[in-house]
């Protein structure tokens, strides 16, 4: 997006709205969140109310963006530096929000490109979502496997369910299946369809004092994605699995969308409505 058209976008309170709207409802044809029924009555209040289940509801109700306490101009701001990779101090800083808000927003972009990646609905499934998305949710408790599978200029990172970390230390052990770490993420020679399996050691590979591979594993070759997500994973610092998972969906999209306008994009998935909500 130009700048210009960027200014544009954030001059006013109205302006940051509409904008965001255009993301909520097609062809601006308003429905309620609830039963979908069309036949809405305006309330003094600012919101509608659904003729048929008496649902009330504003324009925000039910979508990603409603799970922090930011205005529409403070959300294009915050996508903006999102799509920047603006440190968290930075931002808070610049939209003069606290650190706490801002890390509240990053949650709540994160979860909801994870929503919107093709497996996002089967991974959602064992999450508490909208806990997380309040902020008072648990973190996972055990490490997923994501599977990195490349074709053509796209990159795909698969949630394997079947998989766990025993699985990989076991494949591992038994056969021979070689793996790499940076810190406390290990990746893998590759494994059936996939270039790499990747996970985060909850404490098991180290304590079976797993002795990593000295040799350069075919995903450290690949120029493309791991050329762009290598030195970035590499300074990734985290004490859960949860975050891992979401920070490798948020480089899957990132990656996808290099070549292309990701401010729209993101946009698009913080508009749209939280699963468990539909």
């Amino acid at each position: 997006m130009k700048l210009n058209t960027y200014e544009e976008l954030i001059k006013s309170k109205k302006s940051a709205k509409k904008f965001l709207l255009k993301f909520c409802w097609k062809n601006h044809q308003r429905h309620c969140p609830r039963c979908v029924h069309r036949k809405l009555y305006n309330l003094d209040t600012g919101r509608r109310r659904c003729a048929r289940c008496k649902y009330t509801f504003h324009d925000f109700t039910g979508r990603f963006v409603n799970f922090a306490r930011l205005s529409p101009r403070q959300w294009l701001r915050f996508i903006k530096l999102f799509e920047l990779e603006v440190q968290p101090e930075m931002m808070s800083a610049q939209l003069g929000v606290s650190y706490n808000t801002i890390r509240k927003a990053l949650a709540i972009s994160r979860l909801s490109v994870l929503a919107g990646s093709l497996d996002g609905p089967q991974i959602i499934r064992n999450l508490d979502l909208i806990s997380l998305l309040r902020g008072t949710g648990q973190y996972l408790q055990t490490s997923p496997v994501m599977g990195i599978l490349p074709i053509q200029d796209r990159i795909f990172i698969d949630y394997l369910p079947d998989i766990d970390i025993e699985t990989v230390l076991h494949f591992h052990v038994s056969f021979f299946l070689q793996t790499r770490n940076m810190g406390r993420i290990i990746y893998t020679a590759p494994y059936k369809k996939y270039l790499s399996l990747i996970t985060w050691d909850n404490g098991l590979f180290s304590q079976h004092k797993i002795s990593p591979c000295t040799e350069k594993l075919p995903l450290d070759m690949d120029k493309n994605f791991w050329g762009y997500a290598g030195p970035k994973l590499g300074k990734f610092r985290t004490a859960n699995p949860l975050r891992l998972l979401l920070y490798l969906k948020e480089l899957e999209f990132r990656f996808n969308h290099l070549h292309e306008d990701p401010f729209p994009a993101l946009c698009s998935r913080l508009c749209s409505f939280v699963p468990e909500l539909e």
